[in-house]
C-alpha cells in the first residue's frame, strides 16, 4: 500500500490551527460531558484539545429542591461567571460558534479542505 503524501496531512493540519487561530477572542459555547455548557471567550486550545475562555459563564440544570426543599421537583438553569475556565478536551462533547463567526472566520478556511 502506498502512503499518503505528507504535504497533505501537513496542509490539513495547518488550515485547522488556522481556524482555530481565527477564533481566538471570540466567543465560543462549550458543551460537557456532565451537561453543562460553558460559554466565553476563546484564549487557548491545546494539543489535548484543553481549550480556556475568559469571561466565562456556566449554566447546569439542576433540582429545585436543592435550593429549596419546600418546591416540589422541578429543574432551574443554574449560572456562575467565572473569570476564567480549563475546558478538558476529554470531557468537551460540543463546541459551538455564532453563525456570524463561522460565516466570517471559519467557513472561508474549512471549504478549502473540502476542494
Amino acid at each position: 500500500p502506498m502512503a499518503e503524501p505528507k504535504e497533505s496531512s501537513d496542509e490539513s493540519e495547518s488550515i485547522r490551527c488556522q481556524a482555530v487561530r481565527n477564533l481566538l477572542g471570540k466567543t465560543l459555547k462549550c458543551t460537557l460531558d456532565d451537561g453543562r455548557t460553558a460559554t466565553g471567550t476563546l484564549v487557548c486550545v491545546d494539543r489535548l484539545k484543553n481549550i480556556i475562555m475568559s469571561q466565562v459563564v456556566e449554566e447546569r440544570t439542576v433540582e429545585s429542591s436543592v435550593y429549596n426543599p419546600t418546591i416540589e421537583s422541578n429543574t432551574i438553569v443554574a449560572k456562575r461567571t467565572l473569570s476564567q475556565a480549563m475546558i478538558p478536551g476529554s470531557h468537551l462533547v460540543k463546541v459551538e460558534v455564532t453563525s456570524q463567526n463561522y460565516d466570517k472566520h471559519l467557513a472561508p478556511i474549512l471549504t478549502t479542505i473540502e476542494t
